[in-house]
């Protein structure tokens, strides 16, 4: 320890000094004694310059020896090397290499050079230097050098094999390193430093918990052979090792056995973190940056464990945990958070958590991978259409259709087909099915037994509206490859679009029985609960300034209904409630039915039971029948024996009507559709009206952002010719065209905000009244809360002739729909 300003000391002697060393090395005098005479003494002035050399000399001897080295390297800053004594510049080096003070090593190992120059420990010294200052070739011409000729006293051989092993381990030569460490322990079986670097380069060389073992056996036969650091580093490894095989067993495996060995990886996690939050608050200085490091990997570990196990929500407390601790999650454990995030909905947090994971690799990062792909996917969900495309573009360049490193030219890059079926699920989920149906047409061409092309295939015809189409592709896909969960969950999708509900429930539990922790599953069967629960659903309006029809009217239609029952039948209650106000009165009007609905595959039907306050068919009945036709026509029938589509007039003055309807439509895809409706209306008044609709809607651009699309219609309707209270021209037609454009505003995730503009314009003519325009303009919001709700709301103004006058109607929507617990 240091003297103190002031303190006597004794004055140097030489026998003194010589009595102290000699003391020293029979070990009657500790290190810490022997250092306090020798700094005192240095200390005090001492006029022989050689007596003050030896001094500092073995000062920093015996620091070095009894692990002081951060005081050695304070002694040798003192004293330049060049003047102390040769014997002290072997300890100075190992002193200056285990505090990283690579200036003063260069120094020291210069100084030895020179007075030594074919001495072979200062050269074995300097090939460390070299080795470890990043100069590969000067250390391996230093290697070179010693070895020949072959070195025969065991301490060199020894040493020139540690050094190979050295040079092979920074070449990336893990087996070769290992071959060197382990014959260099068998010539010196006690050094168990030998056996401890032959242990981690076994862990590197992919026998990590072999490795633990080795080193656990050494412990318990030689305590102190591996310190508390290296066991738990040796262990974090072996952990890490273990974890990777979990995951694979559980990709091979079907029930809760799949997930044992990551269940067994998670509670030995526990353990090993236990173990190193009793043992880093005791450790050296010098080894606290190890030990935050070896707590941060098996921390990071943990972040995947928990992820691969299907638990997210505790990925991510434990990352906020680790956040407040500013501990440092290398970039495989950022990407296990970001995908946490992404499974929980919470994309707009991953986005810069897999930012992070790459920043933090930086070019080391391999392209493409398992990150690049999670960032790709995050940027959609939140909207950032461009950055997604940009990214996967970069990917696409770094990711060529052959090896370019490769036993023999033109062997096949098994990542490019990733990466082509990437292009077309991004093509898909940025709303251009179009292209998507493209790509996957030639991806399939080309690899028509890849599983993940005909998946994406599958996927798009069902986005197209082609449940058929989708549905063959899910079912010769489930009998090539039975096991693929993807293309399990996307079958089960299908048929619930398909209306195959019992096929459906039945392939969806089987799916949740092999994988119930995967978090994918447990999406689509949440997804399918709404779809199959009970729901409600509610359509609600209000206009005024349309005289011809009523001054004022609003009506709120809305729908009860229960869960499938026996995969096929529903219970609903419906009612009406509206007002009319009108010239030659009010009418108000309130209905409630009791309905049940069959649907099974391409059939729908439903019958109603129904009362009302008002009207002379208060009593009725209503009813539908819906069939399609394959993928492409959709055909429909409706009754209802109180019609919603009476004229408010017609409820005033005590008048109802009878509605018959029927419809078809031709579905070309999701841009395209034409229809072709019929209705009539049976009045209890004797009159009677008929009407027929086409239209043709098609859509024009389709974007990540944007759509417009257009619809083109006519009708016409005819009448009997009788005077009635109510709007009822004896024949009449208009022809209608509006353009309609949606933006994006808001994209998080499975929810999203629209605003929607629809602009129409036409022709009316009515019998006696010749013919004029018509135009209408409707602004929409639209809510997509995913499986929650869906919502719409707005504002519309129209106008319209009615028996030759010009009325303006002025309105509002609203429309909700929302699965009920």
């Amino acid at each position: 320890m240091p003297v103190a300003a002031g303190q006597s000391a004794s004055p140097y002697d030489a026998r003194q000094h010589d009595a102290l060393i000699v003391a020293r090395r029979e070990g009657r005098v500790t290190g810490a004694e022997a250092m306090r005479r020798l700094k005192a003494w240095l200390a005090s002035p001492i006029d022989d310059g050689e007596a003050r050399r030896r001094v500092a000399s073995d000062a920093i001897a015996i620091a070095s020896a009894d692990g002081q080295y951060a005081e050695a390297v304070a002694l040798g800053r003192q004293f330049a090397p060049s003047t102390l004594d040769t014997y002290a510049l072997g300890p100075l080096a190992v002193a200056a290499r285990r505090a990283h003070d690579s200036d003063l090593r260069g120094e020291v190992i210069g100084v030895w050079r020179a007075r030594q120059p074919a001495a072979r420990e200062p050269r074995v010294h300097e090939a460390w230097w070299r080795l470890e200052s990043g100069d590969l070739a000067a250390a391996q011409a230093l290697y070179s050098e010693l070895s020949q000729p072959a070195p025969t006293r065991i301490e060199d051989r020894v040493a020139l094999l540690e050094l190979r092993g050295a040079l092979a381990r920074a070449r990336k030569d893990t087996l070769q390193a290992l071959g060197a460490y382990t014959e260099a322990g068998a010539l010196r079986p006690g050094r168990v430093d030998l056996r401890r670097e032959a242990d981690f380069l076994l862990a590197a060389s992919g026998a990590a918990s072999s490795a633990l073992e080795s080193a656990e056996a050494a412990q318990r036969a030689d305590p102190g052979s591996f310190s508390p650091l290296a066991l738990s580093t040796l262990q974090q490894e072996a952990l890490a090792q273990r974890l990777r095989w979990a995951i694979r067993a559980r990709d091979q495996r079907l029930g809760m056995e799949r997930v044992a060995a990551l269940d067994r990886v998670l509670a030995d996690q526990e353990a090993a973190l236990a173990r190193v939050d009793a043992a880093a608050p005791q450790a050296e200085p010098v080894d606290a940056d190890a030990w935050r490091t070896v707590r941060a990997r098996l921390q990071s570990d943990r972040l995947l464990a928990l992820v691969e196990r299907g638990r997210p929500a505790e990925a991510i407390a434990l990352y906020d945990t680790l956040r407040g601790t500013d501990t440092n999650i290398p970039a495989y454990g950022l990407a296990a958070v970001g995908r946490a995030l992404a499974q929980e909905r919470r994309s707009i947090e991953a986005v810069p958590v897999y930012e992070a994971a790459l920043a933090w690799r930086g070019a080391d990062m391999p392209m493409p991978d398992e990150t690049w792909f999670g960032l790709v996917y995050a940027y959609l969900d939140v909207g950032r259409f461009a950055d997604a495309d940009a990214l996967l573009q970069r990917i696409e360049a770094a990711t060529p259709a052959h090896l370019r490193l490769a036993p023999e030219a033109g062997r096949p890059n098994g990542e490019y087909s990733d990466v082509s079926g990437l292009r077309g699920l991004v093509q898909l989920y940025s709303d251009r099915p179009a292209l998507a149906q493209q790509s996957f047409s030639v991806l399939t061409r080309e690899a028509p037994l890849n599983a993940g092309y005909v998946h994406g295939a599958a996927l798009t015809e069902r986005l197209r509206e082609h449940p058929e189409a989708s549905l063959a592709r899910y079912e010769a896909l489930a009998a090539d490859s039975p096991y693929d969960s993807g293309a399990r969950i996307g079958h089960v999708e299908a048929l619930l679009d398909a209306s195959e509900f019992a096929q459906a429930r039945r392939r969806a539990e089987s799916l949740y029985a092999d994988m119930p922790d995967s978090v994918p599953v447990r999406e689509m069967e949440r997804k399918r609960r709404a779809l199959v629960g009970r729901r409600l659903d509610v359509d609600a309006e209000a206009s005024s300034g349309g005289a011809a029809i009523a001054n004022h009217e609003w009506r709120i239609d809305s729908r009860l209904s229960s869960g499938l029952i026996d995969d096929r039948w529903r219970v609903f209650y419906e009612q009406t409630l509206g007002r009319g106000s009108t010239d030659i009165g009010n009418a108000n009007w309130a209905r409630g039915g009791i309905g049940i609905g069959w649907e099974q595959g391409r059939w729908l039907a439903e019958g109603i039971v129904q009362h009302a306050n008002t009207g002379p068919y208060r009593n009725s009945v209503a009813g539908r029948l819906d069939y399609r036709a394959g993928d492409a026509w959709r055909l429909s029938a409706t009754y209802d024996g109180d019609s919603r589509e009476l004229p408010w007039k017609a409820r005033a003055a005590g008048i109802g009507a009878h509605e018959f309807g029927a419809s078809v439509g031709y579905v070309v895809d999701e841009s395209r559709r034409f229809d072709l409706k019929w209705q009539r209306l049976d009045f209890s008044d004797g009159n009677r009206r008929d009407g027929v609709d086409i239209g043709w809607r098609e859509r024009w651009i389709s974007t990540p952002a944007f759509q417009l699309e257009t619809r083109l219609g006519a009708d016409a309707s005819r009448g009997r010719a009788i005077d009635a209270p109510y709007f009822n021209p004896s024949s009449d037609s208009s022809v209608q065209f509006s353009v309609r454009a949606q933006w994006l505003n808001w994209k998080r995730d499975d929810r999203q905000f629209f605003q929607v503009v629809e602009l129409g314009g036409g022709s009316y003519r009515q019998a006696g009244f010749g013919s004029g325009p018509t135009w209408s303009l409707r602004y929409e919001h639209r809510w997509n809360l995913g499986p929650k709700l869906t919502l719409r709301y707005g504002l519309l103004v129209g106008g319209h002739p009615y028996d030759g006058v010009r009325e303006r109607q002025r309105g509002v929507f609203l429309n909700l729909s929302t699965p009920l617990p």
